[in-house]
């Protein structure tokens, strides 16, 4: 029997073996290790882990995920930033005018973020109410703070694109990866030293030694597959990759709720303080 001709009867050897345990009818099924059944299950664990922590942080490796997608920024309002927009309040009609149409010409978009958006906003109804107007005032202070906030946003984006979503990715399509294949091979060894072990019962005379070979090579195929699967799956399960990159999405995370929180507590005092002294002049003029 030629190379091609044994091939193409192991192969249909195998395929007959799988269909016999599809349908319950196969016997002297080999088992596997306890430990290494024990690892596959860690090891399908740890895989839907990852595939289900990147499927809602790779959000950030797009900015603009909490942009508000029911408002229409036309390329004007995106043209301009919070600062622009303070300059406005101190140039007359025509300088506006001018570096208005520079600005939709030559200036890079802002970014699309809900701080950013909010920025926007405050600043366009601050300079429609004007700064002499108590919330105009306090609105063009806010979108100032939302623009800060806005852009620590985006810098916590990039350190979670970079130090845990990239990362993850790899440990994914590596390590893991690589014992999912092991254990492919080890799957097919296994069917490989069934289905010898079944032609080998069912052979007689001079072609039972052939057979009882083809048993033992078989054997020592599945025993090294395992072997490999064992360790790869060890590899995958141990290394400290995963609890570094989750460390980095926490510091990122820190950093910019940190910032956040003291950049508004700068402002809440002030915005109170307004606040305050707009009810006594609203209740002076009421009783007045």
């Amino acid at each position: 029997m030629n190379n091609i001709s044994r091939a193409l009867t192991k192969n249909i050897s195998q395929a007959f073996q799988l269909a016999s345990e599809k349908l319950g009818t196969a016997e002297d099924i080999t088992d596997l290790p306890q430990e290494y059944k024990e690892l596959e299950l860690r090891v399908d664990a740890l895989r839907t882990t990852h595939e289900n922590l990147l499927k809602i942080t790779r959000i950030h490796t797009n900015s603009s995920y909490d942009y508000p997608g029911q408002i229409q920024e036309t390329v004007k309002e995106l043209s301009r930033s919070v600062g622009d927009q303070l300059k406005i309040f101190t140039q007359s009609p025509a300088e506006r005018e001018a570096e208005s149409r520079e600005a939709e010409t030559s200036a890079p978009p802002q970014p699309k973020t809900y701080h950013h958006a909010l920025a926007r906003t405050c600043a366009q109804g601050a300079e429609l109410l004007g700064t002499e107007d108590p919330f105009g005032a306090a609105l063009i202070k806010y979108a100032a703070v939302q623009e800060r906030i806005g852009e620590h946003r985006i810098k916590m984006d990039s350190e979670i694109t970079q130090k845990f979503v990239q990362p993850f990715n790899v440990t994914l399509n590596t390590s893991i990866q690589f014992a999912m294949r092991a254990r492919k091979n080890v799957n097919s060894t296994r069917l490989a030293l069934d289905s010898a072990k079944r032609r080998y019962k069912s052979t007689r005379g001079e072609r039972s030694e052939a057979t009882r070979l083809e048993v033992e090579q078989a054997e020592d195929q599945f025993v090294s597959a395992v072997e490999e699967a064992t360790k790869l799956m060890k590899a995958a399960l141990e290394t400290p990759e995963p609890l570094r990159n989750l460390a980095e999405l926490v510091a990122a995370q820190l950093a910019f709720y940190k910032e956040a929180h003291e950049t508004l507590a700068q402002l809440a005092p002030e915005i109170d303080e307004m606040q305050v002294t707009q009810e006594a002049l609203y209740r002076n003029s009421r009783n007045d």
